[in-house]
């Protein structure tokens, strides 16, 4: 404990005899010319780079400065070109003219374009390339160049998956049987066959097919509207034999509103594909198809207590077990689209669980758009026109006009200042080539 001398009455030998000062040596020197080849392991000819680059790089000059100065007490003493590196000034070295933050090299402006390509050229998405980039590099605003670059790069475009499914839009339930009824034809055992499902009572009919031809399809139809009646309207796909010339001039002549589903979108016509799903297992499992088929219009359909036999005909129809005569007479009721709403309501709130919490922002004619194509590869186009049908849009791409939902169309990105090329030495995952169905008719695409 310090004393001053008026008060040391007796002064002791060691405060007269002192050792001489002499340097403590705490931490060696650090041999850079000898380590800094293991510290970074690159060739002498890219250091050098690095090395003449940060020469060259005004703001890392300054960072420089103040790292063999010392740094201020306070942020505001620092020019405003390096304030940013503040937060983590004990992270940042500087050895042989090269500026590093903890073990990641602070790389000059002028090679960051170089050094992101080469980061990007597996292709991966925005979240891998940045955990990539953070793990060995460092500069101002890194993150927000990789957004860039990857949300330009026309190769990560092309590949790109599909957009996530919007919140439902449920179709109008029709007031009365027969009047919207969905079509759409499946193969089974080699076999065609045409099913026609009432969007009210789920009543189905299975049509087997002689031949695929329209005139086929449109007798099946015909003999259907003999028993049943004529329907409103008609919605199936965009196959060859709804999307004929035949078939439009079939349904004029009856007065039938034909409304296609977005080619590629089976969702679009929901009701149908999964009745299409449920009369193959039927038809599969069953020694007799049609005893399988009485069964399921027999059967009450889930949370209505009402049978398709019984909304469609008013009535249950007999079966080989004994059922009493007051049973097969008609019961049904108003009631019983309360109970349709609310099943579709729920069916709505299950799919939208999964779905975007807001639609996609709507396009407009004119704008340039990426479109998917069947072969999982997208393709630069532009909005030609609206359709009439929700969330489906008129593409024109390479001179052909093609219809798709907005699921399948992602709006193109103003290209920034990192532009992705490929090289013959770029690895790209390869994808099967597409080539358009023999469907397309007068270059609108088409498809079962």
């Amino acid at each position: 404990m310090y004393k001053p001398g008026k008060k040391v009455f007796l002064a002791d030998h060691l405060s007269r005899s002192f050792l001489k000062e002499t340097r403590e040596v705490l931490v060696p020197d650090l041999q850079v010319n000898e380590n800094l080849t293991s510290y970074l392991p690159a060739s002498q000819e890219m250091q050098d780079r690095i090395r003449k680059e940060t020469s060259h790089d005004m703001e890392l000059q300054q960072l420089m400065d103040t790292v063999l100065v010392g740094w201020p007490d306070n942020k505001a003493d620092l020019s405003p070109e390096i304030r940013n590196y503040w937060n983590f000034r004990d992270d940042i070295s500087f050895i042989d003219g090269i500026l590093y933050k903890s073990h990641k090299l602070i790389l000059p402006k002028s090679l960051q374009n170089e050094m992101l390509e080469k980061l990007h050229v597996g292709h991966q998405g925005i979240v891998k390339t940045k955990d990539r980039a953070r793990d060995i590099l460092f500069w101002n605003g890194m993150g927000k160049d990789i957004e860039n670059l990857v949300s330009s790069c026309e190769i990560c475009a092309k590949y790109e998956a599909v957009n996530p499914n919007e919140p439902m839009i449920p179709s109008e339930l029709p007031t009365r049987p027969w009047s919207k009824i969905g079509m759409n034809l499946f193969e089974l055992n080699g076999t065609h066959h045409l099913l026609t499902v009432d969007y009210l009572s789920k009543w189905s009919e299975v049509s087997k097919l002689e031949s695929l031809t329209s005139k086929c399809v449109i007798t099946h139809v015909k003999s259907m509207i003999a028993k049943y009646g004529i329907p409103d309207i008609i919605i199936s796909d965009n196959g060859p034999q709804f999307s004929s010339f035949e078939f439009r001039e079939f349904v004029k002549g009856y007065q039938i509103t034909h409304s296609a589903t977005s080619p590629y979108y089976a969702q679009s016509n929901g009701q149908t594909e999964r009745m299409v799903q449920t009369m193959k297992r039927l038809i599969t499992k069953s020694h007799d198809p049609y005893v399988a088929l009485l069964e399921y219009r027999n059967t009450k359909i889930d949370g209505i207590d009402l049978s398709p036999a019984q909304m469609f005909l008013g009535r249950r129809l007999k079966f080989n077990v004994p059922t009493i005569l007051p049973l097969l007479k008609s019961n049904l009721n108003e009631d019983t689209l309360v109970k349709l709403k609310f099943r579709q309501e729920k069916q709505e709130e299950n799919f939208n669980k999964y779905a975007r919490k807001e639609p996609l922002k709507p396009l407009k004619p004119g704008d340039n758009v990426m479109m998917k194509n069947p072969s999982g590869q997208w393709k630069s186009g532009h909005i030609k026109d609206l359709h009439s049908a929700k969330r489906s849009y008129i593409v024109q791409s390479n001179g052909k006009h093609y219809r798709r939902n907005r699921k399948f169309l992602r709006p193109t990105r103003v290209r920034s200042k990192f532009e992705c090329t490929v090289t013959e030495d770029t690895p790209i995952s390869s994808a099967p080539s597409y080539s358009p169905p023999k469907s397309e008719v007068n270059g609108t695409e088409t498809s079962l």
